[in-house]
């Protein structure tokens, strides 16, 4: 997951550093070129510019959406799976119903988007004698029920959600 960090990262920002030439090449591209009505295609077209873009854009999309299916397989599977004796901690505070907030986090799903995004965070720490587990659950603008999930073991998922949630289980945070 860390390779996938790192590419992502380093593709986003490849691709950020070829927008100005991309810019550069395309308007010299429709700028100098007479169009000729017989010829559909102009000779001088950018491709190392457009192709250099469009595959770190997309090396990047397809690595951050690796990592978010990644994250919530795993996410999902620690959840599923934990033993007794674990504890939750909602910013900071161990839960007197660990049960039901695990309920609730057991049912994080992908989510088509709806023009809303998250607001408050509050801090998830599920503790068991194997492993810890951090969430951050945003709580969306429009509907106060929902949450978006992020996985914060790696920067990319910290900032990109894994999932959504709906449930009034963390309602008094």
């Amino acid at each position: 997951m860390n390779i996938l960090n790192g590419i992502t990262y380093c593709a986003f920002a490849a691709a950020i550093v070829a927008v100005p030439f991309l810019l550069v090449n395309w308007w010299k591209y429709i700028m100098n070129q007479p169009l000729n009505r017989l010829v559909t295609v102009r000779s001088g077209f950018p491709t190392k510019s457009v192709s250099f873009f469009l595959i770190s854009a997309c090396t990047a999309m397809a690595t951050a959406s690796i990592m978010t299916s990644y994250a919530r397989r795993d996410a999902l599977k620690f959840l599923q799976s934990l033993p007794q004796g674990y504890s939750v901690y909602v910013n900071g505070q161990q839960v007197a119903d660990p049960d039901k907030m695990i309920l609730s986090l057991q049912q994080v799903a992908p989510y088509w988007a709806h023009h809303s995004h998250p607001t408050t965070r509050i801090r998830v720490a599920v503790h068991s004698n194997e492993r810890n587990l951090t969430l951050d659950l945003g709580r969306d603008s429009d509907n106060p029920k929902e949450y978006w999930v992020f996985y914060t073991e790696h920067s990319v998922t910290s900032n990109n959600e894994i999932g959504r949630i709906t449930t009034s289980a963390f309602d008094e945070y």
